[in-house]
């Protein structure tokens, strides 16, 4: 098991394994963006239709909404590379929020039957210094999450988006956890809350986005009243400008709540992993959040092995190095009425 912590270096990665690929290519993306990075990677894999090997590509329609009506796409398409844009809507329906949701908020790569990567690296030029993670996966769960791309690729190919209501598959070493939301079944949420509930000394997450649902929020509060240490570990700035507004609103509450919490600052930290005890672990494309854990299709690895457990915990404690406990020296400097919104926003979250 190889992890990328760089954005360019998995890129890199992914780049060499589809070039070497014979067969069959699969890809999974939320965003991919219609600049170098993406025009780049997409004219990879259409040349490698053109030379023979099966490509299927899915995207999401709204985070790689760059790419609908790009040259990229269309000489990706006739190239034989096969696309499709997961919950494809008119742009009109966009602005309503049952029109938006579920969304392919995965991050994935199969190329033939010796490589699978998963993550929570997207392809744009803007990410390419963020810190991200993306692991190689070998085995048992590699398997199970080529087979859950066929699945996907099926019923999208039969116009469903129902789909497998979550794939589980590996051993010991790492099981890989799909939830496709509208099947109704939410294993990686579940597997995540039984973790924290028999959690015995600590947890530390490390996401972006934490707006936690209720019963996430109820596990935590749990876990602190049988001593279990909590440590936060989030972005001082992302490149959604709300978030940042909803999470600096919400630092107060989770300081009262006497957790550690930490902001990075090197660069916008949107890696999604967390470490419970020293037995569990799980890193993917899953934030901490309603959208994450509720609405949207994600795809994480659930790592057991002591291992690689540590070394999760060991770059947690690499990136905290990075990063300044919230207080006064992280305050997001914003006008009155922006506060405003970051509170509304703490409020909505807090109601979900």
């Amino acid at each position: 098991m190889k992890f990328y912590l760089k954005s360019a270096d998995a890129w890199a990665a992914m780049a060499q394994a589809c070039e070497q690929a014979t067969t069959c290519i699969d890809f999974e993306q939320y965003i991919v963006r219609d600049d170098e990075v993406g025009q780049r990677f997409l004219g990879l894999l259409a040349r490698k239709a053109r030379e023979g090997v099966k490509v299927r590509i899915v995207l999401d329609a709204f985070g790689s909404r760059t790419l609908l009506t790009s040259k990229i796409l269309e000489e990706t398409r006739k190239s034989g590379a096969k696309v499709i844009f997961y919950h494809m809507r008119k742009p009109r329906r966009f602005v309503r929020i049952g029109g938006l949701f579920p969304r392919t908020h995965a991050k994935l790569l199969h190329v033939d039957d010796s490589a699978t990567y998963l993550g929570s690296m997207c392809m744009a030029e803007y990410m390419r210094h963020w810190r991200d993670t993306m692991v190689a996966l070998e085995g048992p769960a590699a398997i199970a999450a080529r087979r859950d791309f066929d699945v996907l690729w099926r019923d999208l190919d039969d116009g469903q988006l129902d789909g497998d209501p979550g794939i589980i598959g590996g051993n010991r070493g790492g099981v890989y956890l799909a939830q496709n939301p509208k099947g109704g079944q939410r294993p990686l949420y579940e597997a995540l809350l039984a973790a924290i509930m028999t959690s015995r000394h600590s947890i530390r997450l490390a996401t972006p986005y934490f707006f936690p649902p209720k019963r996430l929020r109820r596990a935590l509060k749990d876990a602190q009243g049988r001593g279990v240490k909590i440590s936060l570990l989030l972005s001082q700035h992302t490149d959604v400008a709300i978030a940042d507004l909803i999470t600096h609103a919400l630092l107060g509450q989770w300081r009262r709540l006497d957790y550690d919490v930490r902001l990075y600052q090197p660069t916008v930290l949107h890696a999604k992993y967390a470490v419970i005890d020293d037995d569990w672990a799980t890193l993917g494309s899953c934030n901490f959040d309603h959208l994450s854990l509720i609405l949207n299709r994600e795809c994480n690895l659930v790592m057991r092995d002591a291992d690689d457990v540590a070394l999760l915990a060991a770059q947690f404690e690499e990136d905290c190095r990075h990063a300044l406990p919230a207080g006064s020296a992280t305050v997001l400097r914003t006008r009155w009425h922006h506060r405003l919104v970051g509170r509304l926003g703490a409020m909505i979250s807090q109601a979900l």
